[in-house]
């Protein structure tokens, strides 16, 4: 129990490891193995991502980098505002991510569309010409 608590748990104070309950140290162990799970989980997550930055599209003979900026591999700006919408609902982005606007944009042109179409079937339905 001492050796795993000065080596695993991050104490140094021997006092301190001797005062703590035997629940207090089957918990602290548990919490030092979860932290264990998610450093492993993080370095098969950076071995994910390295192969997938490594990811080309076109012909074998003329290989492109399927990602030519790092934003487009990783827009850190949206997973920020997601993390901001979920812990406050009127949470209004001061940037918006690349994807964002592309989104903004493209729901833009459609609701245009629909209006012109709209309009359309109007104009068709008094009569007018286009």
């Amino acid at each position: 129990m001492l050796l795993n608590a000065l080596a695993r748990f991050g104490l140094t104070d021997l006092v301190e490891i001797s005062k703590m309950s035997l629940q207090e140290y089957f918990l602290r162990l548990e919490a030092y193995q979860i932290k264990r799970i998610d450093e492993q989980e993080n370095i098969a997550l950076q071995a994910w991502l390295n192969q997938t930055v490594q990811a080309t599209k076109g012909s074998s003979k003329h290989p492109k980098p399927k990602y030519t900026r790092f934003e487009e591999f990783f827009d850190s700006t949206a997973y920020l505002n997601n993390v901001h919408k979920s812990f406050d609902p009127n949470y209004v982005p001061l940037t918006e991510s690349r994807h964002e606007s592309e989104q903004r944009e493209q729901d833009e042109i459609l609701k245009r569309f629909k209006q012109r179409e709209k309009q359309k079937e109007q104009q068709k339905q008094k009569g007018q010409p286009n």
